[in-house]
């Protein structure tokens, strides 16, 4: 394993790396120490190499995005559907001529894709999991975390050559490569902003409308602090106490202390910030909370809903034969596209590899339009 953090060592580690026609790339970042999370490390596996460069040093890059772009190199990933986006964000690179083993895996049918999995399944390789949420912009990095950093890469290409060759063995290796392509695709965009944002909770949805607007307005006003603080949201304070107030309205410190996920320590921290957003809810008028996106049963589309329910019986049954994940045959947005359109040319989002395994079993199943 080598080190890399200056640029001489760097460059030299490129023209090694340029020489390959494969290459294992991995990346850690500090999502879980940071609001604002970066790029740690970056891991590239080559034979008998395992490079590890720390972009913290300021390091010009721009050679391995090159390579990285270069559709003459394979880059194998696992899961690469963040690192891609991330490496946009914070380099402007994209990848080409990508294999990402975990999709390769989940189109071969595995249960389990993670790739502690899939190196114990086929190589009898365990992976120490002890720093998977470490603090990757920690320096120095301890001997162990490094290790932990390049058994990431260490294992993928030949882990890719395997699940290419059972891939190719079930004629399935071009449903993949369309994977891969589509996610070359990936590039970073904004998270969504605003007073919306709060609606990704999870269980927000059975909240009413003034519970709505306290957790739009804590979620918030986390989001805030935690973007003063450079700290991740959930290290302020978690959904659940967002969730937990937002149901019980409390008016009073005495109230506000009997709910459980609002601890001691948070009680002293926030309960007079706590108690006014939650007044201020209650005060509001009707027409400034928040709707409720609740499905309507008089909403509804019956006749819609039927025939999606007709195709995810085809569906299922196809995917039984072929042991693959349903979702990964036709999730069910796709299914309502095609119900809702009963052409396969008008859902962009359906997999060419797809239209052709299930598409016109999908078609027969709805009949003709009426």
């Amino acid at each position: 394993m080598i080190w890399i953090d200056t640029q001489e060592v760097s460059d030299l580690a490129m023209q090694r790396v340029a020489t390959q026609g494969i290459v294992a790339v991995d990346i850690e970042a500090d999502s879980l120490y940071s609001y604002f999370d970066k790029v740690c490390l970056i891991q590239i596996s080559i034979p008998g190499e395992d490079l590890i460069i720390d972009p913290l040093r300021k390091i010009d890059l721009s050679v391995f995005g090159e390579l990285l772009a270069n559709g003459g190199i394979t880059k194998v990933l696992h899961g690469a559907d963040y690192d891609l986006r991330v490496l946009n964000r914070d380099f402007g690179f994209t990848v080409s001529n990508l294999i990402d083993t975990s999709v390769a895996a989940q189109l071969l049918g595995y249960e389990a894709f993670g790739l502690t999995a899939l190196l114990e399944r086929h190589f009898g390789v365990k992976l120490d999991k002890s720093h998977q949420r470490a603090d990757w912009a920690r320096r120095p990095l301890p001997s162990a975390m490094l290790e932990y950093a390049a058994n990431d890469t260490r294992h993928l290409i030949p882990l890719a050559s395997l699940l290419r060759d059972q891939l190719m063995t079930q004629d399935r290796w071009e449903w993949a490569v369309e994977e891969f392509r589509r996610l070359e695709m990936i590039r970073f965009s904004e998270k969504e902003t605003g007073d919306e944002s709060f609606r990704r909770l999870k269980g927000i949805g059975v909240l009413d409308r003034r519970a709505l607007a306290i957790a739009r307005d804590l979620y918030n006003w986390r989001d805030e602090m935690a973007r003063a603080a450079d700290r991740p949201p959930f290290k302020i304070f978690g959904n659940e106490m967002i969730l937990e107030v937002a149901r019980a309205k409390p008016v009073a410190a005495e109230a506000l202390a009997k709910i459980k996920a609002v601890s001691p320590a948070y009680q002293e921290r926030y309960a007079r910030e706590v108690l006014r957003i939650v007044r201020k809810a209650l005060d509001a008028t009707e027409e400034s909370l928040p709707t409720k996106n609740d499905s309507r049963p008089w909403m509804r589309d019956n006749a819609l809903e039927a025939r999606v329910a007709r195709l995810k019986n085809v569906r299922d049954a196809v995917a039984k034969e072929l042991k693959i994940d349903p979702a990964i045959l036709a999730p069910r947005h796709v299914l309502a596209a095609v119900a809702a359109t009963r052409d396969l040319d008008q859902v962009p989002a359906m997999r060419e590899w797809q239209k052709r395994v299930v598409g016109d079993k999908l078609l027969n199943a709805l009949g003709p339009a009426s």
